[in-house]
């Protein structure tokens, strides 16, 4: 009688633990991804001063063969640029994977932040020097070729 009293508890917390780990799935297709990136990468450009780089739409290299991805880059002279883009990015539903004290630089400050609904992730980086300016890079996973 005492083992069952307990194993009921033990169930449904073990239920509640893989629910709380489960990840939303992401973007069935990289079409789909793309489209959710161009979406948030179109509000960050309309709330700063950012432009987009020309390389914005060549291959990374990033994924393994056979497999592609959709990135998004944008650029300004301006560092202060990067105030109120972790700010946006947090209200948009992206949770701060890796920052500065991470990837410790001089020349450099950079945070990675990643939405766990889209698996989306946008790297920050504001770089200081003789040439300041802000970066932000996103990207979708990487998918399979059809």
């Amino acid at each position: 009688m005492r083992a069952r009293r307990h194993a009921s508890p033990a169930v449904l917390l073990c239920v509640a633990a893989m629910t709380a780990c489960a990840t939303a799935p992401a973007p069935a297709t990289l079409e789909a991804a793309a489209r959710q990136l161009d979406t948030d990468a179109g509000t960050l450009l309309t709330a700063s001063e950012l432009h987009l780089s020309p390389a914005s739409q060549e291959p990374d290299g990033s994924c393994v063969p056979g497999q592609v991805r959709r990135y998004f880059r944008a650029e300004s002279d301006l560092a202060d640029v990067s105030a109120g883009l972790l700010e946006r990015l947090h209200a948009m539903g992206y949770d701060q994977v890796v920052d500065d004290l991470d990837l410790r630089d001089e020349e450099q400050e950079v945070a990675v932040l990643r939405n766990p609904r889209t698996r989306l992730t946008f790297e920050l980086t504001v770089l200081s020097g003789e040439k300041p300016g802000v970066l932000l890079v996103g990207k979708t996973t990487c998918y399979a070729t059809d």
